[in-house]
């Protein structure tokens, strides 16, 4: 068992003198800028120059190591308050802690401790690293707080403990570095189209989709603050931009709120936005917006301030306009009426980075004084929460869905029974008994626990799914001894969830199916988009076998609140041949890359074999007996967590030699998060890859170099062929790029697009020589038009002789988990199960046109797919459709994969889709 992070021993590293030893210097007389100058963006460099240097001279700040970024920077965190609490740190943090998880105390005895505590704020900035205002926000206000002297800033101090973070330091590095490059302050640009790369390493904006997986090691470092060892009573997420025609977006947010998380949350959250909005207007400062006045909303987990929600803390959001320059704050003139949304419009006017330094100032101060003045409420409410959670997993209850109301109705109905219209718009009111009959009927009753299956086919993604929950907090348990539920006998060490925990909110949303309400403009008219993903499930994402266990669970068993490594797997048998490995684990292609690297053989079985007593499936790996291959087979047993069988003999029949693959993975210049999150799976994964740009693929001879080509999301893309705008899951939202004298010489051939001129001709000479080409989600659409394949579009319709996409009031799906099937005969699908949750965002699908040839279509929807999780309309469009798109083509092949299947390195139950293709590429086309 690992520790919950390498960085956790640096977790108290500090410096900080014991009083003041000397006045406290401005940004400007440490940095030699103001912050909030115009043309200025500064670097973490910078912020931890200045922190440090407060911390040399201030008895009130503390800087803590919370641990390494994917470039090996150290994370800073900048503890603010009262020497006197600085002092008693360990003993405040506890009392949070303490309260937070909600464990073993009386209300009696959280009134006291909340009495006795402080409350405790998480305040941040730069997650977006783009979003240079919040680099110098955290700047100016950590200086803020250590300097004044006025009564407001002492009644803080005295009551709060402030955490401030740069969520983004590789991110805040490149960007600020990228900026002031240009020596002229007057030459830089407006903003920074031109960055040649994604601002996070590996996954540019989707560093604020990571946060129920803490995949990214800032994001885990954030987790562990948030959800171990400080708990937080409210968590200020600063972002930039705000909506056109206003200053800033601050809380409260739109419908719909996810139906999990404690309804406390989102009226302290109403309370804080009130306090905000309202300091704002007491300094005269205009054109805060909130609700409906921007797309936010807080049903999607996976943001910072979003998943605080589930974790019983205030999460604020705040988004304010500004550039480095000078900028126009747009008439809007709909926004220029007051109204709940906008109590105070803005007009039109030249605004510059200051200006909204000071609103950030602003909302910081009164958030900070909110807590001051309400520092036991807040304390003694997160206790509350976790205790309300606590209780409800530890006796029946149940959740209200849109599910439920549509059953109630529906029995309602079922006895002639006509519903009375209400005054509230929209409803009507059926008999009481109806709600006893659905929300006490004991088959709709909320999960006790979840038992982790530890006899399914990827056990060691069961184990990467636990381990997600315990990043954020939640505590796993081991059962010490067999046990039944639901039934059956599960044997000791099979890994439960149990319900009553403070964090149940977030148990359930990462195990349950997401209910998303429907959502039109009017009745058979548009839909309105969420903010995010609407169907998410993790659990099913990552095709985790588990069981709701209904009924108290009365298990002996070991806590666990620290990583799991790997189950070890078992080697059976005393054969001397070789070895057999099933083909079900993701961690079996780990495997195979670390033995083709070593030079040893590996062959994929054709037939059904049965691996170490498991069920007899085709795909099996086979390695030949050898020094190197039993060194590394049986570490991997251990390591990998797989079951290996040693073999007697090699098997009969036929076998698949497989080769290492040479892949090259498609980047354009500034950075596609799609490429991004490839790169994150095939490094954890240990897949040799190379990052290829337009002009190498226009260049041709292509297979010297290559086996397999990979086109992203948006790597290509034609208007005309799109199954749906790229939004939220590119990251890029324009091909803008600079001119090459514009930027330096390293960066200038990374410059072009995949076009259908120059680089398809490439594309297709490297598959007729038989190169495999991947193409994924509105690649794959852009791809099959313009190389003409065999397909189109499934649920494409004809309307006055023109083809296109049905609007979306007929077919929407808005990212939602949505079942296929599989045919798991097809090499393209070894190590499947029969059916998979794949994660769709009206994503391409297609159908053969009359007399294709050479094509296989190894995943398809059938019928009325079931949404598995979250919104989708018009689902039957969807019936026959191919998923997964396989064309021969000469000597190699076209693979089309249109729903996502690598979509922020959570779509796991997928992920054999892709690396199967990969290794099917590179072993079948010659050399």
């Amino acid at each position: 068992m690992k520790r919950l992070a390498a960085a956790a021993a640096f977790a108290w590293l500090t410096t900080t003198s014991a009083a003041i030893a000397g006045p406290v210097p401005t940004p400007k007389e440490v940095l030699g800028h103001d912050m909030g100058e115009d043309r200025y963006v500064a670097s973490y460099s910078e912020t931890a120059t200045y922190w440090k240097r407060l911390a040399e001279v201030s008895d009130r700040i503390k800087l803590v190591d919370i641990g390494p970024t994917v470039e090996k920077r150290r994370q800073l965190m900048a503890i603010v308050s009262s020497p006197e609490t600085l002092a008693m740190l360990d003993k405040y943090k506890d009392i949070s802690e303490r309260l937070g998880r909600a464990e073993g105390l009386t209300d009696e005895q959280a009134r006291t401790l909340s009495a006795e505590g402080k409350a405790v704020i998480w305040v941040d900035g730069g997650i977006h690293a783009s979003e240079t205002l919040t680099h110098s926000a955290i700047i100016q206000q950590v200086y803020d707080l250590v300097n004044s002297d006025d009564a407001e800033a002492k009644r803080i101090r005295d009551n709060v403990i402030m955490l401030f973070v740069a969520n983004n330091p590789d991110g805040q590095e490149l960007v600020a570095n990228w900026y002031m490059r240009i020596k002229d302050p007057a030459k830089r640009e407006a903003g920074f189209e031109s960055l040649p790369k994604l601002y996070h390493p590996y996954v540019g904006h989707d560093n604020n989709r990571d946060f129920y997986m803490a995949e990214m090691p800032e994001t885990q470092n954030i987790t562990r603050v948030l959800f171990r060892d400080w708990r937080p009573q409210v968590v200020l997420n600063q972002h930039q931009t705000g909506p056109a025609g206003t200053v800033v977006f601050i809380p409260p947010f739109r419908d719909p709120f996810n139906f999990n998380f404690d309804p406390l949350v989102m009226t302290s959250l109403e309370e804080v936005g009130a306090a905000m909005q309202s300091r704002l207007l007491a300094e005269g400062k205009r054109g805060g917006t909130s609700r409906d006045g921007a797309h936010y909303d807080t049903w999607y987990n996976g943001n910072l301030r979003s998943i605080s929600y589930f974790h019983n803390a205030i999460g604020i959001l705040t988004e304010t306009i500004g550039k480095p320059v000078p900028i126009d704050i747009e008439l809007v003139p709909e926004r220029q009426l007051p109204g709940n949304n906008q109590p105070a419009p803005i007009a039109p006017q030249k605004w510059h980075i200051g200006q909204s330094l000071e609103y950030s100032m602003t909302i910081n101060r009164a958030v900070l004084s909110y807590a001051a003045a309400n520092r036991e409420k807040l304390l003694f409410n997160i206790y509350r929460m976790g205790a309300n959670a606590i209780a409800r997993g530890s006796v029946d209850s149940w959740t209200m869905t849109p599910t439920r109301i549509a059953e109630m109705h529906a029995a309602s109905a079922a006895t002639g029974a006509k519903p009375v219209a209400t005054r509230t718009r929209g409803s009507s009111s059926i008999d009481p008994r109806f709600y006893d009959a659905v929300m006490k009927n004991p088959a709709n009753r909320d999960a006790r626990a979840y038992v982790i299956d530890p006899g399914q086919r990827d056990y060691p993604t069961a184990i990467r799914f636990l381990n997600a929950l315990i990043k954020l907090g939640v505590d796993v348990d081991r059962a010490s001894a067999p046990f039944a539920a639901n039934g059956k006998s599960w044997p000791a060490g099979t890994y439960f969830v149990r319900t009553a925990q403070a964090y149940r909110p977030h148990i359930l949303d990462m195990f349950e199916p997401q209910d998303y309400p429907e959502n039109f403009e009017y009745p058979g008219g548009p839909p309105i988009p969420p903010a995010d993903a609407t169907g998410y499930t993790p659990a099913f994402q990552m095709g985790v076998g588990f069981e709701r266990v209904l009924d108290p669970l009365d298990v002996p068993s070991e806590r666990i609140s620290t990583l799991l490594s790997a189950s070890p797997g078992r080697i059976v048998g005393d054969g001397k041949a070789g070895y057999l490995v099933g083909h079900g684990a993701n961690n079996s292609f780990i495997l195979s890359n670390r033995l083709l690297k070593a030079g040893q053989s590996v062959s994929w079985l054709s037939q059904p074999v049965a691996v170490a007593g498991a069920a007899a499936e085709p795909g099996a790996l086979w390695v030949p007996v050898s020094p190197a291959a039993t060194r590394i087979v049986e570490a991997a047993a251990t390591e990998l967590g797989l079951n290996v069988e040693r073999a007697a003999s090699a098997p009969t029949g036929e076998r698949d030699a497989m080769k290492r693959p040479r892949i090259a993975l498609v980047d354009l210049y500034g950075g596609l998060m799609p490429t991004g999150w490839m790169r994150w799976i095939f490094d954890q994964h240990e897949f040799p890859f190379t990052i290829v740009y337009p002009k190498q693929l226009d260049a041709g001879k292509l297979r010297k170099d290559f086996d397999v080509v990979i086109l992203p999301h948006a790597a290509f893309q034609l208007q005309a062929a799109r199954a749906s705008g790229d939004g939220m899951f590119r990251g890029r939202g324009d091909d803008k790029q600079p001119k090459p004298e514009e930027i330096p010489s390293e960066y200038r051939a990374w410059l072009g697009t995949v076009t259908p001129d120059k680089t398809i001709p490439a594309l297709k000479t490297f598959v007729e020589d038989g190169g495999s080409l991947i193409a994924m989600g509105g690649a794959a659409q852009a791809l099959a038009q313009a190389m003409d394949l065999p397909v189109e579009d499934a649920v494409a319709e004809t309307v006055d002789g023109k083809t296109a996409r049905p609007p979306r009031s007929k077919f929407y799906v808005p990212g939602a988990l949505v079942e296929a099937l599989v045919d798991r005969a097809s090499p393209f699908a070894y190590g499947m199960p029969d059916k998979v949750d794949l994660f769709f965002d009206d994503s391409p699908v297609w159908k053969l046109k009359p007399g294709a040839a050479g094509v296989q279509v190894p995943v398809r929807f059938a019928g009325v797919p079931k949404l598995k999780s979250g919104w989708a309309h018009g689902l039957d469009r969807l019936d026959g459709a191919a998923a997964i798109v396989e064309v021969d083509r000469g000597k190699g092949r076209i693979v089309l994969i249109g729903p996502e299947v690598a979509l922020r390195a959570q779509t796991h139950g997928a992920f054999k889709f892709p690396f199967n293709a990969i290794y099917l590429g590179a072993s079948h086309g010659a050399r």
